[in-house]
């Protein structure tokens, strides 16, 4: 988050030095875009959208947009801190860092009484194989029964 809030702090400081900002919320976000490209330029981080439409943000419910922005919730540019804090979260949301993230692991998923050996090892991978084979020609015959054709037939 610290790289957020200098990045933050930085669009700020330009915005208030060229005097970019007026009250016209939309023009004020394609502003922002713009300054924050310029900050990120040269950085390990990239913008996630190329093009974000902030009229459709407030046209659309927030499910629908690209970007999850409540634009209400936006502070005024004259409340300094409120403001960098705000742009900082909304910079970590619109970029990447290039690393993807792995995904948490699904614990809830594994029952808590399993156990994984992982010393036991397979000697012959083949010895199951009339097992397989029962197991396909039982498969195959329901696919050629008059049960499957007639299941089949009622659908369409």
């Amino acid at each position: 988050m610290p790289q957020f809030l200098r990045i933050a702090e930085k669009v700020y400081r330009n915005l208030q030095e060229n005097k970019a900002a007026n009250n016209d919320t939309l023009e004020n976000l394609n502003t922002l875009i713009i300054e924050i490209r310029k900050e990120i330029k040269g950085t390990k981080l990239k913008l996630l959208y190329n093009f974000i439409d902030f009229e459709e943000c407030l046209n659309k419910p927030n499910q629908d947009c690209k970007v999850q922005l409540d634009i209400s919730l936006i502070p005024k540019i004259k409340n300094t801190d409120e403001f960098i804090l705000w742009l900082a979260g909304f910079i970590q949301r619109i970029t990447t860092d290039g690393k993807r993230k792995a995904p948490p692991p699904l614990r809830s998923d594994i029952p808590p009484d399993f156990q994984f050996n992982s010393s036991k090892k397979v000697e012959n991978p083949l010895s199951n194989i009339a097992e397989y084979s029962k197991s396909v020609e039982q498969i195959d015959t329901y696919f050629k029964s008059e049960e499957f054709t007639t299941v089949l037939n009622k659908d369409q």
